[in-house]
C-alpha cells in the first residue's frame, strides 16, 4: 500500500498539480525570453515552404526521402493560419507538452510507481530546460516523444482491458510514429502487431482489427515509394547512403580522403562535407533530366537561402555515388568506422542539448536564454560539467535502466513462451526496452552524428523504466528492513 500525503493520494489532485506546474513553468520560460523557433522550415528535412504553400498535394505525393507526417502537419498549419503560422506551431507544441505531462504521470501511476516519485519524475521531465528547448523547436523529436508516451500508456491499457478503443489509439499512435520518421519502418509496426497477437491469443482478431486501418495507411505509403522510386524505405537511397558514407569516412584524415579522390578511388563529394549545395558538385554528379515536378527537379530550395532540396532526383544520384564511396572507404580503412562508432557511443550518453542544433558553432537563441538552467540541470541529471564532454551520471543511470529493461523483458518473454500469460506491466517494460534498444542500435551503428538528439524521442520511456527501477529498489529496501525488524523481534 502506498504511503502518500493526502494531496497526492488522489489521482485528480496529482494531475491538477502537474498541469498547474506545467502552465506556470511555460509562462515563466516565455517571460524569461524563450520563443518558438520555426526557422527549421528552411531545413533539409522539410519540403520547400513555397511548394507546401503552392503545390502541397503534388509535393507530398512525390515526397521521396521521408514519410509525410511532419510535412503534412506543417502544410495544414500554413494553410489554416497563413499569417500566424509560428503562433499556431507554438500552440500545438505546447498542447503536446501538456499531453505528455498527463500521459507520463498516468502511465507511471498505472505501472504502480510510487505516486510521490511519479509526480516528481513527471514534474522534472516537463520542467526540464532540455524539454523546453525541443518544445520550442519545429522538428520531429518532440511529437515523437509524445507519441511514444501515448503508445506505452495505451499499450498497458489495451493489455489490461482489451478494449477496442484502447487498441485503436495504440495502433494509431504507432502508425503516426511511423509516419514521422522512417527509422520506425512498416516492418517495425508489423512486428509490434505480431508480438501482441501472439501475447494475447484470445484477442488476436480484435488486435488485427484495431491495427488494420493504421497499418493499411502505412503500407499504402510504402507501396507508393516502391512504385514511384523503386526503394522499400523512403530516403534509403539518399539519407541511408549519406549516413553510411559519413560513418565510414568521418574518422579518416582529410589528406587520406584527398589522396583517394585524386586516385579516383572515391568521388570528391565527401571533401565538401555536408554542403551539398556547393555548385562544384554539379560537375561531379550531373543534374538528371527534368520531370516537370518541382520537388524532384529543383536542386535547391526557393527560400532565399542556399539550401539543398534533399528530395530532388539529383540528390538520389549523389546518394548512389556516396554509397559506392562508403564501401570503398570501408574496404580500405575498416578501423575508421570503429572509431566513429566509439565516438557515437560517447555522444549517446550526452544530454540532448549538446551538439546540433543547440550546441553548434552559432548557439541557438533559446539555448543562450536557458544556459544557466541547462548547466545546472545537466550537471545534476547527467553529470556533465559545462566544459567537459563526458556525462558521468548518464553512463551509470542509463546502463542501470537498460539492464532493468532487459531483465523485465526477459521475464515477460519467458512467461509468454511457457505459459502464454501476459502481465501488462512486463509487456510495457518490453515495449520500452525494445524501442530503446532498437533506436540505440540504429543511432550507434548506422548514424554518424546527433545520437543524443535522436534519443530524445524516447526520453519518456527512459523515465518510465527509471521510475519502475527506483520503485523496485525502494520496495526491496523496505522489505529488507521489515525482515530485519522481524528477526530482531524473534531473537528477543
Amino acid at each position: 500500500m502506498r504511503r502518500s500525503p493526502s494531496l497526492l493520494a488522489n489521482k485528480k489532485s496529482c494531475l491538477l498539480i502537474i498541469g498547474a506546474i506545467f502552465i506556470i513553468s511555460r509562462i515563466l520560460y516565455w517571460w524569461r525570453g524563450v520563443r518558438f523557433d520555426s526557422g527549421s522550415l528552411d531545413s533539409w528535412w522539410i519540403i520547400d515552404p513555397t511548394l507546401l504553400r503552392d503545390r502541397p498535394w503534388q509535393s507530398l505525393f512525390y515526397l521521396r526521402t521521408q514519410l509525410p507526417g511532419l510535412n503534412v502537419y506543417i502544410a495544414l498549419i500554413m494553410h489554416l493560419f497563413p499569417r500566424h503560422s509560428t503562433a499556431a506551431f507554438h500552440a500545438t507544441y505546447v498542447g503536446l507538452g501538456l499531453m505528455l505531462a498527463i500521459c507520463l504521470f498516468l502511465l507511471l501511476d498505472r505501472l504502480r510507481v510510487n505516486r510521490i516519485l511519479a509526480v516528481f519524475i513527471t514534474v522534472v521531465a516537463v520542467m526540464s530546460p532540455v524539454t523546453v528547448l525541443y518544445e520550442n523547436w519545429l522538428s520531429y523529436e518532440y511529437p515523437l516523444a509524445v507519441l511514444f508516451c501515448i503508445s506505452a500508456l495505451f499499450l498497458h491499457r489495451y493489455a489490461s482491458s482489451h478494449d477496442g478503443f484502447d487498441g485503436v489509439v495504440l495502433f494509431t499512435a504507432l502508425a503516426l510514429i511511423g509516419l514521422f520518421r522512417v527509422i520506425y519502418h512498416f516492418l517495425w509496426f508489423a512486428l509490434i502487431v505480431a508480438v501482441l497477437a501472439y501475447a494475447l491469443p484470445r484477442f488476436r482478431r480484435r488486435t488485427a482489427l484495431c491495427a488494420a486501418a493504421p497499418g493499411a495507411l502505412l503500407l499504402v505509403i510504402y507501396l507508393r515509394t516502391v512504385i514511384l522510386f523503386g526503394v522499400w524505405a523512403p530516403g534509403s537511397d539518399t539519407y541511408g547512403a549519406i549516413n553510411f558514407a559519413f560513418l565510414t569516412s568521418l574518422s579518416v584524415p582529410r589528406d587520406v580522403l584527398v589522396s583517394m579522390s585524386l586516385k579516383r578511388e572515391i568521388s570528391p563529394i565527401l571533401l565538401h562535407g555536408f554542403r551539398f549545395e556547393d555548385a562544384a558538385l554539379v560537375d561531379v554528379v550531373p543534374i538528371p533530366p527534368k520531370t516537370g515536378i518541382p520537388i524532384l527537379d529543383e536542386r535547391l530550395k526557393s527560400t532565399g537561402i542556399n539550401r539543398i532540396n534533399m528530395d530532388s532526383l539529383w540528390m538520389a544520384e549523389v546518394g548512389r555515388q556516396l554509397r559506392r564511396d562508403g564501401f570503398a572507404i570501408l574496404r580500405s580503412h575498416p578501423t575508421a568506422t570503429l572509431r566513429t562508432i566509439r565516438r557515437n557511443i560517447i555522444n549517446y550518453f550526452l544530454p540532448a542539448d549538446v551538439g546540433w542544433p543547440f550546441g553548434s558553432e552559432s548557439e541557438h537563441p533559446n539555448q543562450l536564454v536557458l544556459a544557466p538552467f541547462l548547466k545546472r540541470f545537466n550537471l545534476i541529471i547527467s553529470g556533465k560539467p559545462p566544459r567537459h564532454n563526458y556525462a558521468f551520471i548518464s553512463y551509470v543511470a542509463n546502463l542501470c535502466v537498460l539492464w532493468f529493461g532487459l531483465w523485465g523483458s526477459a521475464r515477460w518473454l519467458k512467461r509468454v513462451v511457457r505459459r502464454r500469460q501476459v502481465n501488462p506491466r512486463d509487456l510495457t517494460i518490453a515495449f520500452a526496452f525494445g524501442s530503446i534498444a532498437y533506436l540505440s542500435a540504429v543511432v550507434i551503428f548506422y548514424d554518424f552524428t546527433d545520437q543524443n538528439r535522436i534519443l530524445f524521442e524516447l526520453f519518456p520511456l527512459f523515465a518510465v523504466l527509471l521510475g519502475m527501477l527506483l520503485t523496485l529498489v525502494m520496495r526491496r529496501f523496505r522489505l529488507s528492513r521489515l525482515d530485519s525488524v522481524a528477526r530482531e523481534a524473534e531473537s528477543l
